[in-house]
């Protein structure tokens, strides 16, 4: 089956080896549940066992007219044909009782129950036999099924991000757990918003340019040492389930083939099965990956450790947010949170509207929590002043210490009290920086002057950008409302 996979998504998974690994997990996680159900589902479990038990019976009339009903409640309910031979030859025994010497009413009473459990047993073989191919078959195409539509979201979100300039690898590093088609909605939504609104990629190009004057970057020659993944067949690997086979491998025999050991007057069945390779197998076969490695030239972009500091970004989810402004917010602080994890940037994001809720994005992290904090909304009033003092009070923290603030909001709200604006601009004394992201079309009734160091205005209605730098040196202190 993963070599149907590789068919299938070969540069894909070559390209990616992270999704490869989740795709080889995946798999193996499959087959064990295969293999359990094959035990737990088999419809005809129950007619097995009481063959079996059947098997401890002495042959009398009694025993073998039991059997045979049966062994045709078995054939109707499996739809095969029941043949009337059984039912007229225990009639024809049971008249034989009356003129035949009884040995030889013994013998063929013997002969009969012989011939009777041979068939029933052949019964049961086939039964098995036909339900594990169809149950393989069944649950192979809903796996395949799954699967291939897990990798071609994927594979069209990687699309995506590719153009966005971010790596596969760090969506991978952010995939802690398993990520489902319904978790990887709600990122593509934002990314195609990025994506196809041509304001929006000027305005990340501005908003990247602050970043620049904080860097100090060369480009270095190195050696990178580079490892391929390479399928060959291995022909002592046993780990894909692909049919079933006549062979005399007891550790993959059926148990049905197994169960014959049980009783000694079929262990001999089980015998002569073993000896003419004639028992029923699992089918298997597996592949060993061999690592190929090599050493190739390439350029490095080396930036130093200190030119980029960690992040903080307060998110508006206000009632005047709803629609499409609060959906370009929620995609630019997706793309800047994931850019910081490629830069090796702590993050720290807080949601706001009256009240406001945070999401430490220090160190490691999950995608799955970063889309479930961006997906909530207060859809209230708006008062930043909390946001900002919470991100103040992180600025504090060593952690934080060197962050810079960024805002993004309608800023359709009042002024900040005198005792937070005194905090700001102390901050802003020993360093950080104070930005704005104002999505709104009408931005100059609306904004906080001079609070903030570099200002982007975003209008979504005509998809249109322009950048603000320093508007002033100095915070003008306002007071409440």
């Amino acid at each position: 089956m993963m070599i149907q996979i590789k068919n299938k998504y070969h540069h894909f998974l070559l390209a990616s080896p992270e999704t490869r690994v989740k795709v080889e997990a995946r798999l193996s996680n499959w087959q064990s549940d295969t293999k359990r159900s094959f035990d737990v589902d088999y419809p005809y479990f129950e007619d097995e066992a009481i063959f079996t038990t059947s098997l401890n019976s002495l042959s009398n009339i009694e025993v073998i007219r039991n059997e045979i009903n049966d062994y045709k409640a078995l054939c109707l309910n499996s739809g095969n044909q029941f043949n009337k031979f059984w039912e007229q030859e225990i009639i024809k025994i049971t008249s034989m009782k009356k003129t035949v010497p009884n040995d030889k009413v013994e013998r063929d009473l013997q002969s009969t129950h012989s011939l009777l459990r041979n068939e029933r047993r052949k019964l049961l073989d086939k039964l098995r036999s036909q339900w594990e191919l169809e149950q393989l078959r069944r649950l192979r195409e809903e796996f395949l099924k799954s699967l291939f539509e897990s990798l071609d979201a994927l594979l069209e979100l990687f699309h995506t991000l590719e153009s966005l300039g971010l790596e596969q690898g760090v969506f991978f590093d952010l995939s802690k757990g398993s990520l489902s088609i319904d978790d990887i909605a709600p990122i593509k939504r934002w990314l195609e918003c990025l994506k196809n609104d041509q304001g929006v990629q000027d305005l990340l190009e501005m908003m990247g340019r602050i970043n620049q004057v904080k860097q100090s970057e060369k480009i270095e020659i190195i050696q990178k040492s580079v490892s391929e993944r390479v399928p060959v067949p291995d022909i002592n690997s046993k780990e894909e389930i692909i049919g079933l086979r006549l062979g005399k491998d007891i550790e993959h025999a059926l148990p049905s083939e197994l169960a014959l050991m049980a009783d000694p007057d079929t262990s001999l069945l089980f015998d002569l099965k073993y000896i003419e390779s004639g028992l029923m197998c699992f089918d298997m076969k597996g592949t060993q990956f061999i690592e190929s490695k090599y050493e190739i030239e390439v350029e490095q972009s080396v930036t130093e450790k200190e030119t980029k500091g960690p992040m903080i970004i307060c998110v508006d989810t206000s009632g005047s947010m709803y629609g499409a402004p609060e959906t370009i917010a929620k995609a630019v602080t997706m793309l800047m949170v994931v850019k910081a994890k490629q830069e090796n940037r702590n993050c720290y994001l807080i949601n706001f509207s009256t009240s406001i809720e945070t999401l430490d994005l220090s160190g490691d992290f999950a995608l799955k929590n970063l889309t479930s904090f961006l997906q909530k909304s207060f859809h209230g009033g708006t008062d930043v002043a909390p946001a900002i003092s919470e991100g103040i009070s992180a600025m504090e923290t060593d952690k934080y210490k060197n962050a810079d603030m960024l805002i993004i909001s309608d800023f359709v709200m009042s002024g900040l009290p005198t005792s937070l604006l005194d905090k700001i601009e102390k901050l802003r004394e020993g360093g950080n920086k104070f930005n704005s992201l104002v999505i709104d079309s009408c931005f100059m009734n609306h904004r906080l002057k001079s609070l903030f160091d570099h200002e982007w205005i975003y209008d979504p209605d005509h998809s249109r950008v322009v950048e603000l730098l320093n508007f002033e040196n100095r915070v003008t202190k306002l007071t409440c409302e």
